[in-house]
């Protein structure tokens, strides 16, 4: 199969950040969208490494993390261009970058108070472990944060950094390192170079065991270190994954390349809206609990433009402002409906991707490092793991989520879609 020759190519495509910087990570169907017909054949060779690493392929070309529910985000670690150590948030790499080496720096540059209050713990802890990179993470929790609950009858220590619940049982050696730390992070990505840290370049995969233990932190990285023994698929289940990566294959293969190229076409004529308001469309799917068939999907994105547009004119106090939008709208609707069978081909694949990795996810499921649970007005729900994120040998990543499952319920919970 055709694996290696993507390693460097075509998974390092997926990769959406800014400037080298884990600030933001694509799901791995929208690559079709971002990158149309290429974009589509890197996903299926996405897939099928994918599929390759649970038969337990070493040299399968990608690994794979946990994807933790933390918040806030918090990167840390020694800056290379002074040599101190700092905390600070995704803020770092910003223009200006905010960038803090003491407790006066975090109130500076962080006025909310809730944010004050875990950079300065963080600053504090953090700074116990040993330091010779940068890293990014998930806070998990402050002491404050800890619960003592039931579920199910029986005793936990809980924590629930944003929509999901990670418990242990109270008597466990689990909660006991928990309870006695005043921080709680999971660490996934690791900066390298410099000599700024604007220059450094985001790796992701990070192993922590390199900053050492202290007890008032407990940390962890996301790495999923084997598989072997964790994980084993049944001949049916092989079966079924490889049968819905075949199908979706297939049907790519079924298509010409030229199907593809309304994306490009809505992007020229259009603009960024253009691409901004498919994906938007999309979103619009998940809260409602279900994907569209395709069909109804082409038609119900000509009235998401509509009314995306209609906003923007009404929003406009000049009349020559008003038209020029105006124009762009019935120029806009019309591309839409001209290019409506290409749009459902291009959604069917798209559906046909996610349905073969949330196969692949739901086998993932199996592995747990803490059991996670969501609250309900019912009490407390098992519920898998955020989801996962998939790396490659030289550090780039996609994210692996079950968008109906936990996208869901962040936009349920107010959150933002994950």
């Amino acid at each position: 199969m055709r694996l290696n020759e993507i390693v460097k190519n075509s998974i390092t495509n997926i990769i959406c950040e800014a400037d080298g910087k884990n600030t933001h990570l694509e799901h791995l169907e929208d690559h079709i969208f971002n990158q149309g017909h290429q974009g589509a054949k890197e996903a299926v060779d996405y897939l099928y490494s994918l599929h390759q690493m649970l038969e337990g392929n070493s040299e399968a070309p990608v690994s794979m993390t946990t994807k933790w529910d933390g918040a806030p985000a918090i990167v840390a670690g020694k800056d290379p261009e002074t040599g101190k150590f700092f905390v600070g948030t995704k803020g770092v790499f910003a223009q200006k970058p905010k960038i803090n080496f003491t407790n006066r720096d975090i109130e500076e540059n962080h006025p909310a108070e809730g944010l004050q209050s875990k950079l300065k713990i963080a600053l504090k802890h953090l700074s116990k472990l040993n330091w010779n990179t940068v890293a990014q993470g998930d806070m998990l929790y402050t002491k404050e944060d800890l619960m003592n609950i039931g579920i199910d009858g029986e005793k936990v220590i809980a924590f629930k950094p944003n929509t999901l619940v990670y418990t242990a049982p109270v008597d466990s050696d689990l909660a006991k390192d928990i309870s006695s730390a005043e921080i709680g992070i999971v660490w996934h990505t690791e900066y390298q170079g410099g000599p700024t840290l604007a220059d450094t370049q985001a790796k992701f995969g990070f192993d922590s065991s390199v900053l050492g233990q202290t007890s008032s932190v407990w940390h962890r990285d996301a790495l999923i270190k084997d598989l072997s023994g964790i994980i084993t698929l049944s001949k049916e289940e092989n079966v079924d994954i490889l049968s819905a990566i075949t199908e979706a294959n297939n049907y790519l293969n079924s298509i010409e390349p030229s199907t593809f190229k309304w994306l490009d076409q809505g992007n020229d004529l259009i603009g960024k809206d253009f691409l901004q308001q498919l994906k938007a469309h999309v979103n619009n799917n998940i809260r409602a609990g279900a994907f569209d068939e395709p069909t109804k999907f082409a038609q119900g994105f000509v009235q998401k433009y509509i009314d995306f547009m209609q906003k923007k004119i009404d929003g406009y106090k000049t009349q020559k402002k008003q038209d020029e939008a105006n124009d762009k709208l019935v120029q806009g609707v019309k591309f839409i409906r001209e290019n409506a069978k290409q749009i459902v081909a291009v959604y069917d694949l798209y559906l046909k991707i996610i349905e073969a990795k949330i196969k692949l996810i739901k086998k993932l499921e199996q592995i747990r490092q803490i059991p996670t649970f969501k609250e309900t007005e019912n009490g407390y729900e098992v519920t898998g793991e955020e989801g996962f994120v998939a790396v490659d040998k030289i550090g780039n990543a996609i994210k692996l989520v079950d968008r109906l499952e936990f996208s869901k319920l962040n936009f349920g919970t107010g959150a933002p879609g994950k």
